[in-house]
């Protein structure tokens, strides 16, 4: 997998371009609130298909009428898809093209920098379905991830909090001297987004899930602390009907990560006080009283469930994660308490 960097919409549109002259077609999946802001991305000559915003996009329906775009557009085993857009888009356009004639190529371009931190990087593709976040999906890594950075300066301030979600997961699991930097430095970068703190970010970021994803490929070991946060926040994010940004459902899930991790005396007390202290800054909403019954049926739908056994990420220390297999699920329900 490639990963390249261009640095105007001109030079982005070139880019895409140039894929015309190697694949019979070229399709590009994106939505209706990125191409707005991007008015020469409009006019490539191209197969534009414009998906449902934000989740709306990950649904069964929403494939099936993708699968019949490309289909009726002649769409075959020697042409190229490409998803430019967030976390949602390219989870889509990555599971279209592992499934379409049985696999095509395909090219992300993440719009977002939870997108560029994250989503984009490793292979994982997802539907959700049965209001389970992800419950269908595949592995298809993309030919080439192109990061222009410009997408960061027309993001909402809850994009920006999604991406540091992330950020915080990668600091806390593998990079305590980005913890370190973070913890200095939240309140100014939530700010205000400045490319050239951020950019430095990202790429350490690229570097650790790479790094991971290389040792394992299909998420049957050491992938797994990539979901330091995301049992609870997936169910949280469902629980809500994605009413609850993803970056907001996996703050309140490394919390109680956080906090099982010093009830379980993995983590001294001094570091989880510094880990709850980074994610306050965040400012969460407060959450009504959850009924806990429905929170445990959704982490039972968690993909670590395995023999109704659950491998749960817990921390050791700031920046180094392991595994507790067959972690006891009412101890995560009862630490709702903290949220």
């Amino acid at each position: 997998m490639l990963i390249n960097q261009v640095n105007t919409q001109i030079r982005l549109v070139d880019y895409i371009e140039t894929y015309k002259e190697k694949y019979d077609k070229v399709f590009l999946l994106t939505q209706k609130s990125i191409l707005q802001h991007y008015p020469l991305i409009q006019n490539l000559d191209i197969n534009i298909l414009i998906c449902q915003e934000q989740e709306l996009c990950k649904s069964i329906k929403e494939y099936e009428d993708v699968i019949k775009k490309l289909s009726n557009n002649n769409c075959n085993k020697k042409s190229l898809i490409i998803g430019m857009g967030g976390g949602a888009i390219t989870d889509l356009s990555g599971f279209v093209a592992s499934s379409y004639m049985r696999g095509i190529k395909h090219v992300l371009i993440p719009t977002t920098l939870l997108g560029m931190v994250d989503a984009s990087i490793g292979g994982k593709t997802a539907l959700n379905v049965n209001n389970v976040r992800n419950l269908i999906g595949s592995f298809k890594t993309p030919i080439e991830v192109l990061l222009y950075y410009d997408f960061l300066q027309t993001l909402k301030s809850e994009e920006i909090y999604n991406g540091y979600s992330e950020i915080i997961k990668y600091a806390l699991i593998v990079d305590y001297k980005l913890f370190e930097l973070l913890e200095k430095n939240i309140s100014s970068l939530l700010q205000s987004l400045s490319l050239p703190k951020i950019k430095p970010i990202i790429s350490k970021c690229i570097k650790h899930k790479l790094n991971i994803v290389k040792k394992d490929q299909y998420d049957n070991d050491i992938r797994m602390i990539l979901n330091f946060g995301h049992t609870v926040g997936h169910a949280l994010e469902s629980y809500y009907n994605y009413n609850l940004s993803h970056g907001q459902a996996v703050l309140y899930g490394m919390k109680i990560a956080s906090y099982l991790s010093y009830k379980e005396h993995t983590l001294g007390e001094n570091q989880y006080g510094r880990i709850v202290n980074l994610i306050n800054k965040f400012q969460l909403p407060k959450l009504e009283k959850l009924d806990r019954k429905k929170i445990q049926e959704l982490i039972n739908n968690d993909k670590k469930n395995i023999h109704n056994q659950l491998n749960y990420i817990v921390l050791k220390n700031i920046g180094e994660a392991t595994i507790k297999k067959n972690f006891s699920k009412k101890k995560i329900i009862n630490a709702l308490k903290v949220l």
